[in-house]
């Protein structure tokens, strides 16, 4: 499958097909040290404004910063700006039509790579991932 550069993100999607989904799961890599962090992303923000006169809000849908868009996890933004864009590896790895999906896709890809326990052979872990869903975390998850 070929690989297209979006931005700063290696993606087998073109930037119009990920435009059209409505987000996408992601892997980051640190190039010297090799540990990952898996997210999502949204393509679109809603927000429901209040309309004047009425009851219900009025949604109002617009792109989101995914092309410039680098990650929600506090520790992954510390290592960029400390070690710089390129030092880092951006990677889409599946785009979903829907927002439900999305989250399903990130938990799915996140429990099947068990970022939260995955260790290397020197028993550092492989993931930055804290947590799945602020549900499950790491500190809690069995070795």
């Amino acid at each position: 499958m070929p690989m297209y550069e979006v931005g700063h993100w290696q993606s087998p999607y073109t930037e119009d097909q990920i435009n059209a989904s409505a987000g996408f799961t992601y892997l980051i890599t640190h190039r010297e040290s090799g540990v990952m962090y898996v997210g999502k992303k949204f393509t679109q923000s809603i927000r429901r404004k209040p309309v004047k006169g009425k009851v219900r809000k009025r949604k109002e849908v617009s792109r989101s910063n995914w092309l410039t868009y680098t990650s929600s996890s506090k520790y992954v933004n510390e290592g960029i700006s400390k070690f710089g864009k390129n030092a880092f590896e951006f990677e889409i790895l599946d785009i979903y039509s829907s927002r439900a999906e999305t989250n399903y896709g990130e938990l799915e890809e996140q429990v099947r790579r068990d970022v939260l326990r995955a260790r290397d052979s020197e028993g550092n872990f492989q993931y930055c991932n804290l947590n799945i869903c602020m549900k499950f975390y790491r500190d809690k998850a069995k070795p």
